[in-house]
Order: C-alpha cells, then sequence, then structure tokens
C-alpha cells in the first residue's frame, strides 16, 4: 500500500480519484490500526454471537428512549450503530478529512490505514426493502437522524454476514476500480491532526456536542505531548 504523510496529499489524492457524480459518491473509512480489517463489529470478537438475539433485545430495551425514532429497519440499525451498539453496518464518510482524523485519533503508536470504496449497490427505497432482500454488501446512505452523522458526513455499508466482505470490481461507467487503501504512518498522525484541527476537522466539530468538545481537549494533549 502506498503511504499518505500530509493533508495536502490528502487533497491531491480526492482530486485524483474518479468523479462522484456518478452513483453516490466516494466512501472513506480511516481506521486507527492498519491491521484491522474491514468488518463490523458485529462479527468481531468478542461480540460476534447471537446477534439477532441481543439486537432484539437491544430495540426492546432502547424503545423508552426519544433517540429510538426510526421510519424503517435500516434507519434504527443507523441509531443503534450510532450509540454504540454492534451492529452489521460499518462506518463511512463522504469527506476524506474526517476518515483521516479518524485514522490518526487514536493509536498514535500504530500505522493507520485509509480506504476509498466506491459502492456501486445501494438500499435506494429503504420504505419498502428489508435486510433479507440484500444477500451481499450494499451501501446505505442516512437521513440525518442524528447530529453526529450530519456532521460526519456518515455513510455505511450493511454486510449480511461475516463472509459479506468489501471486495475491489471494476465500476464499467469509468472503468476505475472501487476500492483503494493507503497507510498513514505513525509518526505522522499528529502532524496531520494538527493540520486537520487548522481546518476544522476534529471532535469538536465531528462531534457537536459537549462530549465531543471534550474528547478534543483531551485528544489536543495527546497529541502535543507525543510531539
Amino acid at each position: 500500500m502506498k503511504k499518505i504523510t500530509s493533508v495536502q496529499e490528502l487533497l491531491e489524492l480526492s482530486e485524483r480519484l474518479p468523479s462522484d457524480d456518478w452513483v453516490g459518491g466516494w466512501f472513506y473509512r480511516g481506521q486507527a490500526d492498519v491491521s484491522w480489517e474491514l468488518i463490523p463489529k458485529a462479527f468481531r470478537p468478542p461480540y460476534a454471537k447471537d446477534f439477532d438475539f441481543k439486537y432484539k433485545m437491544w430495540i426492546k430495551q432502547a424503545s423508552r428512549f426519544s433517540e429510538l425514532s426510526f421510519e424503517n429497519e435500516f434507519e434504527c440499525m443507523a441509531i443503534a450503530q450510532h450509540h454504540g451498539f454492534p451492529t452489521k453496518f460499518l462506518d463511512w464518510s463522504s469527506n476524506i478529512l474526517v476518515a483521516a482524523f479518524f485514522a490518526c485519533s487514536d493509536q498514535l503508536k500504530k500505522d493507520a490505514r485509509l480506504t476509498a470504496y466506491f459502492p456501486t449497490w445501494y438500499v435506494t427505497d429503504p420504505e419498502v426493502k428489508e435486510f433479507k432482500d440484500y444477500d451481499d454488501v450494499v451501501a446505505y446512505q442516512p437521513p440525518p437522524i442524528a447530529d453526529r452523522i450530519r456532521a460526519q458526513l456518515g455513510n455505511f455499508t450493511y454486510h449480511p454476514t461475516n463472509e459479506s466482505v468489501i471486495k475491489n470490481s471494476i465500476f464499467p461507467a469509468t472503468q476505475q476500480d472501487t476500492l483503494h487503501e493507503w497507510i498513514i504512518p505513525s509518526e505522522y498522525k499528529t502532524s496531520i491532526l494538527k493540520s486537520l484541527d487548522r481546518l476544522g476537522v476534529n471532535f469538536k466539530n465531528i462531534y457537536p456536542d459537549i462530549d465531543g468538545l471534550s474528547k478534543h481537549f483531551c485528544l489536543m494533549d495527546e497529541v502535543n505531548n507525543a510531539s
């Protein structure tokens, strides 16, 4: 995998990728440890057991909270994912800088991975479709059901089983690959975070609440101590 060492390289990279005008555009994901795979939390230990039962119980018990307001089962799972339940969704962003922030804001001593994925199969009618209608990875662009999802330009891929993995293919309209990956070496994480902070890409903006503000101050202390 090629390396990314600066925000300038991130911007140049996004300009080299094919146009976003086709389908729904590029999805970007940052993972703080390059060894982590592109699999939803529901399939990672220690969570990979009895998903259907646990998810039904979560919905039943979460129904007493006002945050659980949804129009279809895709929105419901997006809310569960947003609040930390291990679902079959994988988080992505339409903003490469947001993805890079997540890649750099944790595990400061480990190399990170940035992924660009161009989905060609989408949940286009969630009001009538159900999870059982999909047997492979499918993209889902949620409505702005939460401030963080809106601020992060959040998207998801839905993975029906642990064998449903992100794969590269060729998009016929542009004859371009649909999957690209890069390494962000650990020694560049803090400098990238500082540059992103100057651009307003930080916890206090992509987590637009008091928790995000607190996380911002904590991370900046870590960054300054690591420099």
